[in-house]
C-alpha cells in the first residue's frame, strides 16, 4: 500500500453510519473489487479476516480488507460503498461484538440489497443470536438493547439491521467453534470463492446508452493477424472501461482463459504493478509462482503466457513500461489469444507498435445519446419529466452534449436541476463548464463539485 499500516490504523469510522454519509462522496478509484469482506475489527481483524484477505490476495483477487484497502486521507464511506456495489462476492464474518457496531450493521444491510453473493461465517456464535425475537436473548439481543437506550438511530433503522441479520441466519454458511473449524472453513471459502468468480460475467453499466453500437464499430478494428490485438483510446469518461468490459463478456467462451486487469495507470502511481502481474497469472491459472518485484513478474509472464489461449485486457494504461510489465513479449502471446489495451493516450499505443488500423477512438456522445444518459442518472428513465424538458435541453446545450461527461458529472447536473427546477444557475454553469475544461484537472472533476458550489450538500468529512 502507498500509505504505512501505522497510518491505517490511526484512521477511525466517523459516527455516522456508512450508508448516512456514503451517497455525498465519491471512491478514489472506479475499480472494481472481486470480495468485500464485512467484520467486526476488535475480534476477527487481525486473525480470521486478515487470513481470509492474505489467502484470496495471494491468489491474484482483489479483496477489500479495510486496514489493507484504506490509506490515509481517504472518504471511508465513499470506499466502503464502492467497494460492496462492485464486489461480485461479500464475505460477512458474525463475531460476538459483532452486533455493537452500526457500521457492520449498515454494511451488511447494505450488502443484502445490492443482491450479490454472501457468504456468512457464523464465528464464535449461534445461528440464534441473529434472529432477534423481542425476547432479549441471544449475544446480539443485548447490542441492540444498548442502541435503542442510545436513541441515535430511529427505530425503523434498528427494524431494518435486524432484518438484515435474520436474513443473514437463513443463508447456508460456515460455523466456527474451534481452531479445526476454522482451518477448514478458511480452505472452503477460498475454494469456493475462486471458483464462483472464475464464473461471473463482469458488471457493464447501469444505463448503458449506445454500448450495442460502439460494440459493432469496435468489431470492425483489423486487429493483428494470428494473435488479435486492438487498442482502445479515448479521454476520461469518455466510455473506454464500459465498452472494454462489454466486449469482454461476449468474447470470453471463446477462450481458454480470460483476464481484466483493471486501472493499471492507478497501480503504476502506487507501485503495486506486481499485484497486477500476480493477477494476471492468477487468471491464467498459473498460482504456485512467487516473486517480489516487477522484473521477477516480467520473467514469469514472459515464460507463461504462450501456453494459453487467453482474452487479455489491460485497463487504463498511460505507459509503455505497464504495457511492457503485464505483456513483456506480445510476440510470445499464445496463438489466436485477443488483447485490448485502454488508454488515454495514443502514443503508448504506437509506441507498443500498434498501427493505427488496430486502434478504435472512442466517439463523442451524440445529442440524443447524451439526453438519455444525463435522464437515467437525473430522474431515473430515458426522458425527462415535462417540468423539467426545457431545463435539461439548457443544461444539455451549456454542456455542449458532445462533449464526454462521466456519470458522477450527470448526477451532479442532475441533482442541481430537481433542487432547482429553474434555469437561474445557468449562467454560473456554463462559466463552471467553461474552467472545468481548461482545467488539467478536468478528468478527475466530479458532479460532486457542482453540488458543491451550488450548495446543495455539505461535506461531513474532511
Amino acid at each position: 500500500m502507498a500509505s504505512s499500516s501505522t497510518a491505517r490504523q490511526n484512521q477511525t469510522k466517523p459516527e455516522n453510519a456508512f450508508d448516512e454519509i456514503a451517497p455525498y462522496f465519491v471512491p478514489k478509484s472506479t475499480e472494481p473489487w472481486d470480495i468485500f469482506i464485512n467484520h467486526r475489527g476488535c475480534d476477527v481483524k487481525y486473525t480470521l479476516a486478515t487470513t481470509i484477505y492474505d489467502k484470496l490476495h495471494s491468489m491474484g483477487l482483489h479483496v477489500f480488507l479495510d486496514v489493507e484497502a484504506l490509506e490515509a486521507g481517504d472518504c471511508i464511506p465513499a470506499e466502503i460503498q464502492h467497494a460492496i456495489t462492485s464486489a461480485t462476492l461479500q464475505i460477512a464474518i458474525f463475531s460476538v461484538n459483532y452486533a455493537q457496531s452500526p457500521w457492520c450493521l449498515a454494511e451488511l444491510s447494505f450488502m443484502l440489497k445490492t443482491g450479490k453473493k454472501i457468504f456468512p461465517i457464523f464465528y464464535h456464535v449461534d445461528l440464534s443470536d441473529l434472529s432477534l425475537d423481542g425476547q432479549g436473548k441471544g449475544k446480539y439481543a443485548y447490542a441492540f438493547s444498548e442502541h435503542e437506550k442510545k436513541g441515535r438511530y430511529k427505530s425503523e433503522k434498528l427494524d431494518e439491521w435486524k432484518r438484515a441479520l435474520h436474513e443473514s441466519s437463513l443463508i447456508p454458511g460456515y460455523l466456527v467453534s474451534n481452531n479445526e473449524d476454522e482451518a477448514t472453513v478458511l480452505k472452503n471459502i477460498v475454494n469456493c470463492a475462486f471458483e464462483t468468480l472464475k464464473k461471473v460475467p463482469l458488471s457493464v453499466a447501469d444505463h448503458p446508452v449506445g454500448l450495442d453500437e460502439l460494440v459493432q464499430r469496435f468489431e470492425s478494428v483489423r486487429g493483428e493477424e494470428e494473435v488479435k490485438i486492438k487498442g482502445i483510446v479515448g479521454m476520461g469518461g469518455s466510455g473506454k472501461t464500459t465498452l472494454a468490459k462489454e466486449l469482454f463478456n461476449r468474447n470470453i467462451s471463446s477462450f481458454e482463459r480470460g483476464s481484466f486487469v483493471f486501472d493499471v495507470r492507478d497501480a503504476a502511481s502506487r507501485n503495486a504493478l506486481a499485484d497486477k502481474q500476480k493477477k494476471l497469472l492468477s487468471d491464467l491459472g498459473v498460482d504456485d509462482l512467487q516473486f517480489d518485484n516487477v522484473d521477477e513478474g516480467k520473467v514469469v509472464l514472459a515464460n507463461r503466457l504462450s501456453f494459453h489461449q487467453a482474452l487479455i485486457v489491460l485497463d487504463d494504461v498511460d505507459h509503455i513500461d505497464q504495457v511492457n510489465a503485464l505483456l513483456p513479449n506480445k510476440d510470445n502471446l499464445g496463438s489466436h489469444s485477443m488483447v485490448i489495451v485502454t488508454t488515454r493516450e495514443l502514443d503508448v499505443l504506437i509506441s507498443w507498435g500498434l498501427s493505427l488500423s488496430c486502434i478504435y477512438k472512442m466517439p463523442e456522445l451524440n445529442t440524443s445519446n447524451a439526453k438519455q444518459l444525463f435522464c437515467w442518472h437525473a430522474f431515473l428513465q430515458l426522458s425527462p419529466p415535462a417540468e423539467f424538458e426545457i431545463l435539461v435541453q439548457e443544461f444539455l446545450k451549456v454542456c455542449n452534449a458532445s462533449f464526454a461527461i462521466d456519470k458522477t458529472y450527470f448526477n451532479g447536473l442532475g441533482k442541481i436541476a430537481m433542487a432547482s427546477n429553474s434555469i437561474k444557475y445557468l449562467q454560473d454553469l456554463e462559466r463552471l463548464v467553461v474552467e472545468f475544461r481548461g482545467s488539467s484537472l478536468s478528468e478527475e472533476f466530479s458532479g460532486l463539485q457542482l453540488l458543491a458550489y451550488f450548495g446543495l450538500y455539505s461535506p461531513v468529512l474532511s
